[in-house]
């Protein structure tokens, strides 16, 4: 997953207008939130964005480089800043849809972010609503394919409804309950091509992949 820390709500704005279309995961927080998320979650890369106080980025990339030697990050400056920290760096042009380009690019090139998950069983192509489940096509909402995404992207783990409510709807307008209702549609129509309970639940911890399909 990848942590994107900005005080800007714009840039926090861009896992649902461009990160969550393009099949990366986001949790997104403010400066001030940044260490916990970084220290609680499954993090493969880090974006710092550093506009309008640089200097906190700065000593944010320094702790995560001492705590996490081996993370991806990648600095976001504004267009005269002289940025002083251990990651790549992203000039802000000024252009949302630019510094949007430029962070997929990070993530992709750098991050090596996975895009297709593919078993056997199961597959999930970016960039379409049907799955493939035992050889039959698997119809999903556009939210019901970022679930199933979601929970292939931490397979085997165990996700809780928190986390996939963060990852899968980063405007952060859904409940549990809507959570656990278009679950139970994917386990329906799992259900009909010969495979109950795709996606299991585990009370009090979250949900996951049968590993049947893994």
């Amino acid at each position: 997953m990848i942590l994107l820390v900005s005080d800007r709500q714009t840039v926090r704005g861009l896992p649902v207008s461009h990160f969550l279309p393009a099949g990366i995961f986001t949790y997104a927080c403010p400066c001030e939130t940044a260490r916990f998320f970084a220290r609680e979650k499954k993090i493969s890369g880090a974006i710092l964005d550093g506009v309008p106080n640089l200097s906190a980025a700065e000593r944010l990339a320094a702790d995560l480089r001492a705590e996490y030697p081996d993370l991806p990050m990648l600095l976001i400056a504004a267009q005269n800043d002289l940025p002083n920290a251990p990651a790549e760096m992203l000039r802000d042009r000024g252009s949302l849809s630019e510094l949007a380009h430029g962070m997929l690019a990070f993530i992709g090139k750098t991050v090596g972010w996975q895009y297709d998950f593919s078993t056997f069983s199961l597959s999930l192509p970016l960039g379409a609503n049907t799955a493939t489940l035992l050889g039959y096509p698997l119809p999903l909402s556009g939210r019901e394919a970022a679930i199933l995404r979601c929970l292939f992207a931490f397979a085997p783990e165990t996700v809780s409804a928190d986390d996939l409510l963060l990852l899968c709807f980063p405007e952060g307008k859904q409940k549990t309950a809507n959570l656990s209702v278009q679950i139970s549609r994917i386990n329906k129509r799992a259900a009909a091509l010969g495979l109950p309970n795709l996606i299991l639940s585990e009370y009090g911890k979250g949900y996951r992949l049968t590993s049947a399909v893994l």
